[in-house]
């Protein structure tokens, strides 16, 4: 099976999902993460640590180049607006981003998105522009829990669990890769091994009973 996995900013898949990489790049253009808000000058570190970790796995690498929301003019000025609704003004990168998608949907049979709640704006764009590029694709659809955000209870009415993390050695080491966020979030490695030790025993991915059409 090929899959798409869609990544807000660098680090999300990696930190989010990254345990599976190993079992998911199993096979020859089997991986594909696509970071969609990597743009700009300030983003050189990050999209660096991205490129470091994403070389531990098989997988082919894309940056999109759209800019993190904290740069997109003053439509997010605090970290609390950032975890609010979408900026009006923001629709039009919704589409860019949806169009931008679109040609490596035709490379994948399963498109992994964040589950985007009560995370990130960025992190609702993403879903909303990739389900907007899959849609009459036939491309499968499925969803993981972003870390460090709460990961919200497993299955649920229109969820069900399909895969479980594995493999933690090699996802702490990628994981650790982001020294820029790991730093600035938890203060350095020991922290940040044992939440990410934490979230391993949450479930991977959520797939939705009704798929893209």
């Amino acid at each position: 099976m090929r899959r798409v996995v869609v990544s807000p900013h660098p680090d999300d898949a990696v930190w989010s999902c990254g345990g599976m990489f190993g079992a998911w790049a199993a096979g020859a253009d089997a991986l594909t993460v696509v970071t969609v808000f990597d743009g700009g000058p300030a983003a050189a570190v990050r999209r660096a640590e991205d490129a470091a970790a994403l070389a531990a796995w098989p997988l082919r690498a894309v940056g999109l180049g759209f800019p993190d929301a904290v740069h997109r003019e003053d439509r997010y000025p605090g970290p609390l607006s950032r975890r609010r609704a979408v900026h009006p003004d923001d629709a039009g990168t919704a589409e860019a981003v949806a169009a931008t998608l679109g040609p490596y949907l035709r490379e994948a049979d399963l498109l992994l998105l964040p589950l985007a709640g009560r995370t990130h704006v960025d992190h609702v764009i993403a879903r909303v522009a990739a389900e907007r590029a899959a849609a009459g694709t036939g491309v499968q659809v499925a969803y993981y829990a972003e870390f460090p955000y709460r990961p919200p209870p497993a299955g649920g009415p229109r969820m069900e669990v399909t895969e479980h993390r594995a493999d933690f050695s090699a996802w702490l080491r990628g994981a650790l890769a982001y020294r820029s966020q790991v730093t600035e979030m938890f203060g350095g490695p020991l922290r940040f091994g044992r939440a990410l030790a934490g979230h391993a025993r949450t479930p991977a991915v959520w797939r939705e009973h009704r798929l893209a059409t």
